[in-house]
């Protein structure tokens, strides 16, 4: 499966240091499209812009649409994936598997947050990220989006969240 967004486009909403080594991002933002945006949008949907994004390039990027005679601005799915795939980055990018165990990076200048720090910038990321999945929700909802179907167990405009762990 290919990325909707690149370590650039999170470097457009946040400071994230550079590097070659993209493996782990790469693992982060794929997660965050199948385990955060995918039940948002729905598989269909999701499937139909993972198959062709350059056809919803608009939806992806954001941009200015009118409403009952307002301009409103909607600010694109990659927005609500990077704040997503951030989150995970922070949470779960110090962690590396090799052939001996699961283990965290340690240098002798640096040591790693901690576990109770990396907590609170995940929930903050996926808290900005659900703020901005509701501005891009109002606009597939206002614009009667034929290919959205609200994830919302038939109640429009309310979703169900579990807190895991």
């Amino acid at each position: 499966m290919q990325p909707l967004i690149t370590r650039s486009d999170i470097a457009r909403y946040k400071q994230i240091s550079k590097t070659p080594f993209d493996d782990k991002l790469h693992e982060q933002i794929l997660d965050a499209q199948l385990l955060d945006l995918q039940p948002l949008i729905g598989e269909s949907f999701f499937n139909k812009i993972i198959a062709n994004p350059d056809a919803y390039s608009n939806l992806l990027g954001g941009g200015v649409y009118m409403h009952d005679g307002i301009e409103y601005t909607h600010y694109g799915l990659s927005m609500v994936l990077t704040y997503f795939a951030y989150a995970r980055y922070m949470m779960f990018s110090s962690v590396t598997d090799t052939p001996f165990s699961v283990v965290e990076k340690l240098n002798d200048n640096s040591r790693p947050a901690d576990t109770s720090a990396k907590k609170t910038l995940y929930n903050l990321n996926r808290e900005a990220a659900m703020q901005v999945w509701q501005n891009v929700h109002n606009y597939l909802v206002r614009t009667n989006h034929p290919d959205y179907k609200r994830a919302c167990n038939g109640t429009p405009g309310r979703f169900r969240f579990k807190k895991i762990g």
